[in-house]
């Protein structure tokens, strides 16, 4: 059976509490050995009217306590405390008959027992098996003289036996109280034990699970361990020693760096300073690109705080400019070149209100509420809105949808994508047409066109980012946002020279 640390420990202290029992058992045998047969020893005890048994007795009582102190050393620790449990009232019985045979009232000897029954608690820690063993000495105190002749030996009066056996009893009591005793703290530790183990697992599971990497490593810089995140970070699957750069860093006395990993990304690394365990270090590594995206959410937000203030301050000018702009232009005495101006300025007008309205709906985005929604019927709406508002034709807009398909999203918020990305995809094609096709749990939008070059890729949905002279660079930035909210994701792709945004919902 494989043991534990806890129970290793507690293993050795039962084996030499169980040797100290056996050391005394054989201490006694050989004791009562030389009183009978050593003539200097009897100088101190006269052993004249001792009972003819006693030799007898104490010689097999020694060869006993020599063979059980041997199985103490060889034999499994479950075996040797059965023989223990066993041998303690063997104890009791040969050390009450000795004291009766030897006179050992008047010379101390009935003191003995006292021993054997404070091993009890050892063996026993149950206060009512603790108990077993002064009862039973108690009961052979007065049971010995009428079982076996002590005639030639000295009387012991019952008051004699009376005090011995209040004094077996003043020891049983004290060995439960330490039992008790040592049970609680032993259940306290055990208790305490098992919390730790738990918190130490605990932190296992939250390390591991930690999107930022996490490295202990010694003073040496040799790495310990490594979570997950850390090696997929460092894209590094075995990870004993740290990068150059990285050790370079650890060296520095600086509080953070930036390090660009294998796998192209700028990682900032951060020591932590472990002041309990010297010979060890921590480093937190994270992707910066959160970082980033946290400052940029700080920013919109701000920015929507800002311009829901000034919205009304800045529509209530435009519409008067728009407004004026207008009248200009259906004046029949301006003109034409004069006319060409008042359209730029009633166009510049529409942009800047709309840049306006998306940065107001970005700031006022509600909490979803979503609802089972039919998705071909949202996107026959959407069709027909796009060719009210002349930005598309019927043929420009191709729809393939079943009409049982389902969508679990916010009402309005669907339509807010839907017309978005339709809209975009027809503005931006090279042939001002889309393809709007749904599958399994994708809507994808297709419009064809070159590839988009690196840069864009990697800006692609971030806000105020356009390829479009009059584009706001919010819309594909909305959409993302609104597709998260309802447990959607809006991805792009580019395949066989069309450009794909992909809606890939109910993703729960």
């Amino acid at each position: 059976m494989i043991r534990n640390d806890d129970q290793e420990k507690l293993f050795q202290l039962e084996k030499k509490n169980l040797r100290y029992l056996n050391l005394f058992r054989l201490f006694a045998g050989l004791f009562f050995f030389m009183l009978l047969n050593n003539q200097w020893a009897a100088n101190f005890y006269p052993a004249s009217e001792f009972h003819p048994a006693s030799d007898e007795l104490v010689e097999i009582y020694l060869i006993v306590s020599i063979a059980i102190m041997i199985i103490t050393y060889i034999s499994q620790q479950n075996m040797v405390i059965k023989i223990s449990k066993l041998t303690l009232f063997v104890d009791l019985a040969v050390l009450i008959f000795l004291a009766y045979a030897t006179n050992g009232f008047s010379q101390g000897i009935a003191v003995l027992p006292v021993l054997a029954i404070g091993s009890a608690a050892i063996l026993y820690r149950k206060p009512i098996y603790i108990l077993l063993a002064p009862t039973s000495a108690t009961i052979l105190l007065w049971l010995l003289p009428v079982v076996i002749d002590f005639s030639n030996q000295e009387a012991v009066n019952d008051s004699s036996k009376l005090l011995h056996a209040l004094g077996y009893y003043l020891i049983a009591l004290l060995g439960i109280r330490q039992s008790i005793s040592y049970t609680s703290t032993l259940q306290m530790y055990r208790s305490q034990r098992k919390t730790i183990s738990g918190l130490e697992n605990m932190n296992q599971v939250i390390i591991e699970k930690l999107t930022n990497g996490v490295i202990v490593y010694q003073n040496d810089h040799v790495i310990l361990h490594a979570n997950e995140s850390a090696k997929k970070l460092l894209a590094m699957d075995d990870i004993i020693f740290f990068p150059e750069a990285i050790e370079a860093y650890i060296k520095s006395g600086k509080d953070g760096a930036v390090y660009n990993s294998p796998n192209g990304l700028d990682l900032y690394l951060r020591k932590a300073s472990v002041t309990e365990e010297k010979n060890f270090g921590v480093l937190f590594i994270e992707d910066s690109s959160f970082l980033k995206k946290a400052a940029q959410q700080l920013n919109l937000a701000s920015l929507g705080k800002l311009s829901s203030s000034i919205a009304h301050e800045i529509r209530n000018p435009l519409a008067a400019i728009s407004t004026a702009a207008e009248l200009l232009c259906e004046s029949p005495d301006l003109k034409d070149q004069d006319k060409q101006i008042s359209e730029i300025i009633v166009n510049q007008t529409r942009r800047a209100n709309h840049i306006i309205e998306d940065i107001l709906e970005m700031s006022k985005r509600r909490t979803a509420k979503p609802q089972t929604l039919l998705i071909a019927a949202l996107l026959s709406h959407t069709k027909q809105q796009l060719i009210d508002e002349g930005l598309a034709e019927s043929k420009q807009i191709q729809i393939i949808a079943p009409k049982e398909a389902t969508i679990e999203f916010d009402p309005d918020h669907f339509k807010q994508v839907l017309w978005n990305l339709a809209s975009n995809a027809i503005k931006h094609g090279a042939d001002n047409e889309v393809q709007i096709i749904v599958r399994g749990q994708t809507i994808d939008f297709r419009n064809s066109g070159a590839a988009f070059d690196e840069n864009k890729l990697n800006n692609l949905f971030e806000p105020f980012f356009t390829t479009h002279n009059r584009g706001t660079g919010l819309g594909l930035h909305i959409c993302r946002q609104l597709c998260h909210d309802n447990h959607a994701e809006l991805n792009y792709y580019h395949i066989n020279g069309f450009h794909v945004f992909r809606l890939e919902y109910n993703l729960m």
